[in-house]
């Protein structure tokens, strides 16, 4: 059986692993301390925020089915939240949403938590170095340890971190390269008494945010009040190296011109994603270089949205298979 590395178990890597399991023998490096990549939540005291993915949408067959598969109606559920647009120029007005838009539970990371694929990860490791070897690929992690050899690598990071990792004379760097990510900050804060908000989500405009959520209104959450703010991509690139005091400043200052009445918060975090979203795509499934048996695969090379995780890691998987 060919012994096969796949490099982060964010929605990509569980799926793509997910499909090999019994196919090869998986070990998954996963940089953080949980699964889910984007699809996160942060925990503090009471709080619980999900600040990664708000939520995620099903539009494809082959989507529907993998879902359909691994969950049932405990693990995820349809939030319908009262959606409003705001902005500091306009009176807000509805936003209906018209189709389903799916969150884990009882929090985001649970839909990473729910693939039977746990036991194959290895946390806290972070690969650094992939090196070629006459016995097969082995990896370099930040602390020093090496894992390998492996017959094949699968590396799912952004495209960024995808193509610092990969070797420079390969084929798919040229495609790589033509990736364009945008960051985000997730800005958190929690009351202890709720305070009176107009709406359980929000499209932000004309503002450095771009996105509110209550996020203990959503299905399956406990705890106090916790409201979460995420701010443009293009603002976020522009002060991504900022301090954070600065741009939590700044966020809490235009949270302040939307909701003039809101209270000092109990708890209050900042989060920077600097992989957040794609604005250029790759525009192919995945990468694959069967002779070097190295390939990758992400939501950048499909737009950006958790099923296009799903999907360039699903197509992957069936490449994969015919040549494993």
């Amino acid at each position: 059986m060919h012994k096969l590395a796949i490099i982060g178990a964010g929605i990509a890597g569980l799926t793509l692993a997910t499909r090999l399991q019994g196919k090869a023998a998986l070990t998954i490096f996963e940089k953080s301390r949980h699964p889910g990549g984007r699809m996160a939540t942060r925990r503090a005291g009471p709080f619980e925020f999900d600040h990664g993915a708000q939520y995620f949408t099903a539009r494809s067959g082959e989507f529907r089915h993998f879902l359909s598969t691994h969950f049932d109606a405990t693990g995820l559920q349809d939030w319908q939240p009262g959606t409003l647009t705001l902005s500091e120029r306009e009176k807000p007005y509805r936003r209906p949403w018209f189709e389903p838009h799916w969150i884990g539970v009882p929090a985001m990371n649970s839909f990473a938590g729910a693939l039977p694929v746990r036991e194959a990860v290895e946390f806290q490791a972070q690969v650094t170095a992939l090196t070629d070897t006459e016995s097969g690929w082995r990896l370099q992690l930040h602390d020093g340890r090496q894992r390998g050899p492996f017959d094949w690598v699968v590396v799912t990071a952004p495209a960024a971190q995808t193509s610092h990792l990969l070797p420079a004379e390969l084929a798919m760097q040229e495609s790589l390269h033509r990736v364009r990510m945008s960051g985000c900050f997730s800005l958190m804060l929690g009351f202890q008494e709720p305070p009176a908000m107009p709406f359980n989500a929000a499209v932000v405009k004309d503002s450095p945010l771009a996105w509110l959520a209550v996020n203990s209104s959503k299905p399956g959450r406990t705890g106090p009040c916790s409201l979460l703010a995420q701010s443009r991509n293009d603002w976020a690139d522009a002060n991504l190296e900022q301090p954070r005091d600065r741009v939590t400043a700044q966020l809490l200052s235009a949270l302040g011109r939307l909701l003039p009445e809101l209270p000092e918060p109990d708890h209050l975090d900042l989060h920077r994603w600097r992989y957040a979203a794609t604005t250029e795509p790759l525009g192919l499934d995945y990468l694959l270089e069967s002779d070097r048996r190295l390939a990758a695969c992400g939501d950048w090379c499909l737009g950006g949205r958790v099923e296009a995780a799903f999907t360039s890691a699903n197509r992957l998987a069936d490449a994969l298979l015919a040549l494993l």
